[in-house]
């Protein structure tokens, strides 16, 4: 990679969708949709709130990807809590989406320059820098990356009382 800091950026996402497979792999779609017994969201609108913030990483990347408004539509912030009854995208398809995800980015920031980098770009988040926009959505999706482990155990606690 032409820049040592794009480089770390992606290493950074690389590392995320290690730890957020660990945390996930093996779970259903059904289990992804269990809620907790309070107010909140549930698996599956947390994992996709974290697609949907990597479809912005791939906009500020430059990076055209089909499914940015599918998911945003469902798991931006402010939007309804899913309900198992209600409407939502597959879990498999999620999981789908990050994984694309990676190696698009990796493609982006292979040869930018630091002017690329330092170069100010405009979205919901206000203006920033492309690196700051793309430190600051990591930064949001490792919070929700440490939720997605009280679902896994839900989940595994649910599959015990089957």
């Amino acid at each position: 990679m032409a820049l040592e800091r794009a480089e770390k950026l992606v290493n950074d996402y690389v590392f995320h969708n290690m730890v957020i497979h660990s945390l996930v792999d093996g779970l259903t779609h059904e289990e992804s949709l269990l809620q907790l017994p309070f107010d909140s969201n549930c698996l599956n609108w947390v994992f996709g709130h974290i697609v949907t913030n990597r479809s912005h990483v791939l906009e500020v990347a430059g990076v055209a990807h089909h499914w940015g408004g599918q998911v945003r539509e469902l798991y931006h912030t402010g939007t309804p809590p899913i309900q198992p009854s209600g409407r939502a995208l597959r879990f498999e398809v999620l999981v789908g989406y990050l994984d694309e995800s990676v190696p698009s980015l990796k493609a982006a920031l292979e040869n930018v320059s630091e002017a690329w980098l330092l170069e100010s770009f405009t979205n919901y988040r206000g203006e920033k820098t492309r690196e700051a926009h793309i430190l600051g959505f990591h930064w949001h999706e490792s919070y929700h990356v440490g939720q997605l482990e009280i679902f896994k155990d839900m989940a595994l606690a649910a599959r015990k009382t089957e």
